[in-house]
């Protein structure tokens, strides 16, 4: 049986990867051109991928391989991870065509979008500059409602695209879609959700103390008190990101201005050993009209051929960006080519968004801003600590920015004809501890653009930042690195090159990351690297024991 599974895969694996390859080639052109003719392209091309993969033969060909004795275990990997592509998609014809063409009208909205703030068409980066800047709360309040604008546009599509999803994975057996990607993806959604809730209640305190603290500088700065706070007043617009309340006197914007970026990252890169500027060279960095306006790392052939696309402007927003997508970039780039072509990939998303968050956290690390983006040695002294108050701020927003849209995800599959404008902003409230606007009844949350275009991916990025911190302390002890492992430490890139590049997906994710870090996946060290203990006033009063057991 083995020899007859090479012999089959031997035939199958180069039709794959000939039609992965004309979906990347054409999505790269779509997304920096924002030319119909290869949006058209790249619907037709995603549309036969999976149409391969519906294939009720094929579908039944893996089925039987996978359930007949195969010892070979990279064999046996090659069956799952095909199984698990293909199961995916096991829908009738017209299904595909729906769910392609709807997903690529979404995509092409984003694309295409540019909000009007006051009667003007601006870009996302227009907006942020407002936020960021801007002391008029009416001004910011337009901006604000802009950033939105979007959502009202694609919530109908994205309502029937999430039916569609679920109609396919019903069919299948599952209760939804949610449930089906989560199973396909190998995430057990009990053990995520009992996860999410541990994390939850670890950080309900330490985030509600800082977050105290930032809407008094928040209000202040605009002659408020801290409850008149609005969504409006912070510099994100889904609070996604903290604004800078804490480190404002490092200036990170003003350093970064009018500096190369792109060196910045060699030089980073460089040092640890990996080299991205073969990468670099064939990517799209800057912004330009009909160009997405968003950042993606995109792997055309896994031979090698490895793009990022960026809109890169001189801040640390944009610096941090561009660590972050060549953190996906190296982990494909240096891929084991002995490995076939179906496990030439990540060990699963987290560990690539793993990776990406490592590198992309450097723009907050007092080592790497002074030894390699040159900050001043006695400015960063007098700003260390209020730095390391921001990053636990930043690690604690995004933290419960992802709790928002993971548990809304999740309600959108089960009831998406539900009222979602209103479940939103209760999360929002939940989580973030932010008050929706009065009165306002609007499709916020289809703005974000991962609802439709990645779905069931947002736990990615907080199983990502779990690991990374995992990554990080399993380094630091391998390594023996005094100060950061990731700053001129060439034995970094090594042991990210052998632990975790080189073993591409031959491993389930979770066996992956015991293997490079010697425990399964903890929060325990993002917690002890990122969330402080809450503030004395706030900790549990100690009860004696007597009156405790009553």
């Amino acid at each position: 049986m083995g020899n007859k599974v090479k012999d089959w895969l031997k035939k199958t694996v180069p039709v794959v990867q000939s039609l992965e390859r004309r979906v990347a080639e054409s999505y790269w052109q779509a997304a920096t051109t924002g030319d119909s003719r290869y949006e058209e392209e790249y619907t037709t091309a995603l549309g036969g991928l999976r149409r391969f993969y519906a294939d009720p033969q094929l579908f039944s060909r893996l089925q039987s391989f996978r359930e007949s004795n195969i010892e070979d275990a990279q064999l046996r990997r090659q069956l799952d991870v095909l199984y698990m592509e293909a199961a995916m998609v096991q829908m009738p014809e017209e299904d595909i065509q729906a769910i392609t063409q709807l997903e690529a009208q979404i995509e092409r909205s984003f694309i295409h979008h540019r909000a009007e703030f006051r009667g003007t068409p601006v870009t996302d980066n227009e907006l942020k500059e407002i936020l960021k800047d801007e002391t008029d709360t009416y001004k910011r309040k337009d901006a604000w409602k802009a950033s939105k604008q979007i959502g009202k546009r694609v919530a109908p599509l994205l309502r029937e695209l999430v039916k569609r999803r679920n109609q396919a994975a019903q069919r299948q057996g599952y209760q939804d879609y949610y449930e089906m990607a989560l199973k396909l993806s190998e995430l057990d959604e009990g053990l995520l959700f009992s996860l999410l809730e541990d994390l939850k209640i670890k950080t309900d305190q330490p985030f509600a103390d800082l977050k105290k603290e930032l809407d008094k500088q928040v209000a202040d700065r605009f002659g408020l008190l801290p409850e008149g706070v609005r969504p409006w007043h912070y510099v994100d617009p889904f609070f996604q990101e903290a604004p800078p309340v804490f480190s404002r006197e490092l200036a990170l914007d003003a350093h970064f201005e009018g500096r190369s970026l792109e060196e910045l990252a060699i030089r980073t890169f460089r040092e640890i050993g990996l080299f991205v500027e073969e990468i670099l060279d064939c990517s799209d960095l800057y912004e330009r009209k009909g160009k997405s306006q968003h950042a993606f790392c995109l792997d055309i052939d896994r031979e090698g051929d490895v793009r990022i696309l960026c809109n890169l402007h001189g801040n640390g927003y944009w610096m941090g960006t561009l660590l972050h997508e060549l953190g996906h970039a190296v982990y494909d780039r240096y891929h084991n080519q002995s490995l076939p072509y179906l496990l030439r990939k990540p060990a699963h998303i987290a560990v690539t968004e793993a990776v990406a968050m490592l590198m992309g956290r450097l723009v907050r690390d007092p080592e790497w801003l002074t030894k390699v983006a040159e900050f001043p040695k006695d400015q960063m002294e007098a700003v260390k600590e209020a730095l390391q108050k921001q990053t636990a701020l930043d690690m604690l927003v995004f933290l419960r920015w992802c709790l928002v849209m993971v548990h809304f995800e999740r309600e959108l599959y089960r009831n998406p004809d539900g009222d979602l404008n209103t479940c939103w902003w209760d999360m929002v409230e939940q989580y973030q501890f932010v008050p929706r606007p009065e009165t306002r009844n609007a499709p916020d949350w289809a703005a974000k653009i991962h609802l439709g275009t990645a779905p069931v991916y947002y736990q990615n990025y907080l199983l990502g930042e779990l690991t990374a911190s995992q990554i990080f302390h399993a380094m630091q002890k391998e390594t023996g690195a005094e100060g950061h492992p990731l700053v001129n430490n060439p034995d970094a890139g090594a042991f990210l090159r052998e632990r975790i590049f080189h073993q591409g997906a031959a491993l389930p994710w979770g066996e992956m990351l015991k293997m490079a870090t010697g425990s399964k996946l903890t929060a325990h060290h993002f917690i002890q690297q990122f969330v402080p203990e809450p503030a004395d006033e706030a900790k549990p009063r100690r009860v004696p024991k007597e009156k405790a057991d009553r």
